[in-house]
């Protein structure tokens, strides 16, 4: 019997170990997947309005059309080529965001929306999550009630300007 209490609690500290570490690994995986969650669940709409603003400034302005989901062969009903280059070509009205970056951004309904800025002026365009077509915002700021503390801490403290 002298080597009866030697191994008392030994399996019970192993066990804790290993409960210590799979609980830790297992928060470890959850707040790394929710950080790359929420900061990569935007990547393609985003990507679009990047690209969008690259064929603006290369001066493509066919490839830029598409982006809004139309070609030169079927053009939009209601943002015809016409009205597309009064917009976004070499003397349109929104060519002074063409060279801005995209700033302010938020989801809001089915859509993602990223707001342009030049000087005070700002202009806001939207991306449709299922199809990824591009168009005009229709608000400056989504409608529902939402945390916006980038926003904020811009007004605030100039903090991200």
């Amino acid at each position: 019997m002298p080597g009866y209490l030697e191994d008392y609690g030994v399996v019970d500290a192993q066990r804790e170990k290993k409960t210590q570490r799979l609980v830790f690994s297992l928060l470890t995986l959850v707040i790394g997947g929710s950080i790359l969650f929420f900061t990569f669940r935007d990547y393609r709409q985003e990507s679009v309005l990047k690209q969008f603003l690259n064929l603006a400034q290369k001066q493509d302005y066919k490839a830029a059309y598409t982006l809004w989901g139309c070609t030169m062969e079927v053009q939009c009903r209601d943002y015809s080529y016409a009205k597309f280059l009064e917009d976004w070509g070499p003397a349109g009205a929104n060519t002074r965001f063409i060279t801005s970056s995209i700033r302010d951004t938020e989801r809001c309904g089915n859509g993602y929306m990223g707001s342009l800025h030049k000087g005070n002026d700002e202009l806001a365009l939207w991306v449709d999550r299922d199809t990824n077509i591009l168009g005009y915002a229709p608000w400056q700021q989504c409608p529902e009630k939402k945390l916006r503390l980038m926003r904020w801490l811009r007004m605030r403290f100039g903090i991200g300007a």
